[in-house]
């Protein structure tokens, strides 16, 4: 059950540059706006900006001097302002303060976005959507158009409705006038539609040219497919100019597509790759190494270009001395380490010589900004903070945690509770379980207090010395359900779970719930279970490059059994050619194997999973535009 709580929350990309103290950073919103340093006295341009915190003192101070219903509107947009500048309280005490008439248009038109400023501060984005589904009325000024609009895509965009959030960002920049507003709105726009695989981009494509959002539509869906060929990205530009020439997207941005050069996507010549091919990580070593080389020879390479293998095996220790053995062969690139124990040989280097992609992460503390180092993972503590990311942009407040005993498990909670913490989520409870057990009741029922309720029914039979007839009754404070499971475990949860009145509570794990092969008798037990993955596993490939039907005859045995390792290399390869874009265009995506790839400021390559649901023992995609 969701609940509508006074929190001091509110939509962080919405609030960036503005906080004056530092928050932890709050999940990410494709397409949400960032503050703009635009210096201003006037409040709504400090709202267009985001500048929350200066547009509600700007609101009130205004309001002090006015009267009559001037007073009224100003108040509710300071309302609008402190709700979105984490100062959720002081709005509500403002908001029932004062009354609007119905006979003042414009004030019942203000209240609209009031409210739905306030719903999307409480996390309730459908009920934006529901309040904004009427335009505004004719004659409203054009400043308040800008907000409906921004207000709008932002709904629309916290309920994975993509597509719509982008019209609405169109929309919104008719009503722009600040060149720098309109950079960033563009920004968001493309940060929108990027999200979206290709397929999505085509199938939903309906109006022909000179449409606007087509023409972003198809935009975005060649600088994805020609991402990794410049030439061919500029001829299919000019071809697309020439059927928009109209369209209102800024020369800096498609100057910035045109001038991409064949040197910033060129892959070196020689490449080392470094992983344990020997010991107890050889097959995981062997599956990424596969998948590296099929896509090294997928891109049918030139004769110049050359890959050098080195075995890192067991000893970790050694790992830096066999390092710079690969720089001394010449080595222009480096792929590798896999073990996080060779990660911190790797860094006790005062600097790198040679650009290097690790496939391993250090956790944030540990993670020293290094100029030429990427890092690159398949974390499962970063999958269990895509959890707490997801579960707190659907609104949920009240969690509660079922991992299994051991290090692994420990992990996962240690990772979703400090993200799940620093978002402003609660943990009502956390269990473990035997995961070599089949039965994990005692678990479940401490889990929903079942356990509790069975006490105090022995308690009052043994008051009343008689028996009494029973149904234990489980908590209802919670809101969802944190699971980490391997799918042996949690095709025995998920029934329990159930069995234990539980089947309206929302269940999240990461992919390793998932085995990676569709098998519908098995896993129709976990119907409901929603989960991210990569789309390798759940689509088969990302679909401009049909790779996965192309290398399928040959994948290798440990490219069949690890395939989300299999995966991993693949990427490792691809992505070699679009770090220096990734890196210059912080908006921009790379369409991979093992998700949807982005670059943060730390080096750190960021996965942006899908996002499905067990329906009838199938992952279906729980949102347009996904797979």
């Amino acid at each position: 059950m969701k609940h509508k709580i006074i929190l001091l929350t509110a939509i962080a990309t919405w609030l960036g540059g503005c906080a004056t103290v530092e928050r932890p950073q709050k999940p990410e919103i494709p397409g949400m706006p960032v503050s703009q340093a635009i210096p201003s006295e006037d409040p709504e341009q400090l709202m267009q900006a985001g500048d929350y915190v200066n547009a509600a003192k700007q609101f009130l101070s205004r309001a002090d001097k006015s009267q009559g219903s001037d007073k009224i509107h100003l108040h509710l947009r300071a309302v609008a302002a402190l709700a979105r500048s984490e100062q959720l309280p002081q709005a509500l005490q403002l908001f029932y303060s004062f009354h609007v008439n119905d006979s003042d248009y414009l004030g019942q038109e203000l209240l609209r976005l009031t409210k739905a400023h306030l719903a999307l501060a409480e996390r309730h984005p459908a009920q934006a959507v529901e309040l904004l589904a009427m335009s505004l009325r004719s004659g409203t000024p054009e400043i308040y158009l800008t907000d409906y609009h921004a207000l709008h895509a932002e709904a629309y965009a916290l309920t994975g409705n993509r597509l719509d959030a982008a019209r609405e960002l169109i929309q919104r920049e008719k009503y722009l006038s600040v060149k720098e507003l309109v950079a960033a709105n563009q920004q968001r726009i493309w940060a929108l539609l990027t999200s979206m695989s290709e397929r999505a981009l085509q199938q939903l494509r309906t109006a022909p040219p000179p449409d606007i959002t087509s023409g972003w539509m198809e935009l975005v869906s060649i600088a994805k497919i020609y991402q990794l060929s410049p030439i061919r990205l500029k001829e299919q530009l000019t071809q697309w100019r020439s059927k928009y020439p109209n369209h209102p997207i800024s020369d800096d941005m498609l100057n910035a597509l045109m001038q991409r050069k064949p040197e910033d996507v060129a892959y070196p010549d020689r490449i080392a790759l470094m992983l344990p091919l020997t010991g107890k990580f050889a097959k995981a070593g062997e599956a990424a190494r596969d998948g590296f080389l099929a896509a090294y020879y997928s891109r049918r390479p030139n004769a110049n270009q050359k890959i050098r293998i080195y075995d890192t095996g067991d000893d970790t220790n050694k790992f830096r001395d066999l390092y710079q053995t690969a720089v001394k062969d010449g080595a222009q690139f480096i792929v590798g380490p896999l073990q996080k124990e060779a990660m911190q040989q790797l860094l006790q280097l005062d600097e790198l010589p040679v650009t290097t992609l690790s496939l391993n992460s250090l956790p944030e503390e540990e993670r020293p900004l290094r100029a030429n180092l990427y890092q690159f993972s398949l974390s499962p503590e970063e999958e269990a903070r895509q959890v707490a990311d997801r579960t707190w942009l659907d609104g949920y407040v009240n969690a509660a945690v079922l991992i299994p005993a051991g290090p692994w498990g420990e992990r996962m909670l240690q990772a979703f509770r400090e993200r799940w913490l620093a978002v402003g989520g609660r943990i009502l409870e956390v269990q473990t379980y035997d995961p070599a057990k089949m039965d994990y009741s005692n678990s479940i029922q401490a889990l929903l207090n079942i356990d509790e309720s069975y006490k105090r029914s022995r308690r009052v039979a043994s008051t009343l010395r008689h028996e009494i007839k029973f149904t234990p009754q489980r908590r209802e404070d919670i809101d969802y359900i944190f699971l980490a499971a391997y799918p042996v475990q949690g095709r025995q949860i998920q029934p329990q779970l159930n069995f234990y009145h539980a089947t309206e509570v929302p269940v999240y794990s990461t992919s390793h719930i998932y085995t990676g092969s569709l098998n519908q008798e098995r896993d129709r037990d976990m119907d409901g279970v929603m989960f991210g993955d990569m789309p390798w596993v759940l689509s088969g490939s990302t679909l401009h490059r049909n790779l996965h039907l192309e290398l399928e005859p040959n994948i290798s045995e440990a490219g069949n059994t690890l395939q989300r390792v299999y995966a991993l290399g693949i990427d490792a390869f691809n992505i070699i050619g679009a770090l220096n874009t990734l890196r210059k265009y912080p908006y921009e995506r790379f369409d991979g194997e093992t998700g949807s790839l982005s670059l943060d400021n730390n080096l750190h390559i960021r996965r942006q999973l899908t996002w499905v649901k067990f329906r009838a023992g199938r992952p279906i995609a729980l949102e347009q535009g996904n797979m």
